[in-house]
């Protein structure tokens, strides 16, 4: 077995565990918390997680049988395309006031450095595989860590502060 090909397992066996991780992490943050808007928001991350693990076991049952596998008819998930209006969706709960918890708020903190982390982690599995489909994999896999970052940390900025963060949100400007 080449170098290329066992780096290429670890890695994604590294990343099933990475995601089983975060979906443990992002579950019982959703369990414990009382804010609702927490809740939603790591029940969301919690499920997005589990189908991660999903794609990356598709494609590493498949490397290890060596067959071909059609990627982009899983990254295609129609359940994926409506992905956008669920995070919107959850800033327009009924309970949209800061959890009283710290501990909320440090969850945030560290779900989006895992966010970041993970995207480091996919970024580097990137450039060291040389096969097209994992590639697919591994930028797919990027830009869901993206969103996910852009998710907490939006709401981070919203439980900081609701007034600015509808302000970003509408690109309010000042005319005069």
């Amino acid at each position: 077995m080449s170098d290329q090909v066992r780096n290429q397992k670890e890695a994604l066996a590294a990343a099933i565990e990475m995601e089983k991780k975060g979906q443990t992490f992002y579950r019982a943050t959703a369990d414990k918390t009382k804010n609702q808007m927490t809740r939603d928001v790591f029940t969301f991350l919690s499920e997005e997680e589990l189908k991660h693990i999903d794609a990356i076991k598709k494609f590493y049952q498949a490397e290890l049988a060596g067959e071909d596998i059609d990627f982009d008819s899983i990254i295609n998930d129609p359940k994926n395309v409506n992905a956008k209006k669920s995070i919107n969706m959850l800033f327009k709960g009924p309970d949209q006031k800061a959890p009283k918890d710290k501990s909320d708020m440090e969850a945030y903190k560290f779900a989006r450095d895992f966010e970041k982390n993970g995207e480091n982690f996919y970024r580097q599995a990137l450039t060291k595989t040389t096969d097209p489909e994992a590639k697919k994999l591994f930028a797919f896999l990027i830009e869901e860590e993206k969103r996910h970052f852009q998710m907490i940390d939006d709401s981070i900025a919203f439980l900081e502060d609701p007034a600015e963060w509808f302000h970003r949100q509408e690109k309010w400007h000042v005319e005069g």
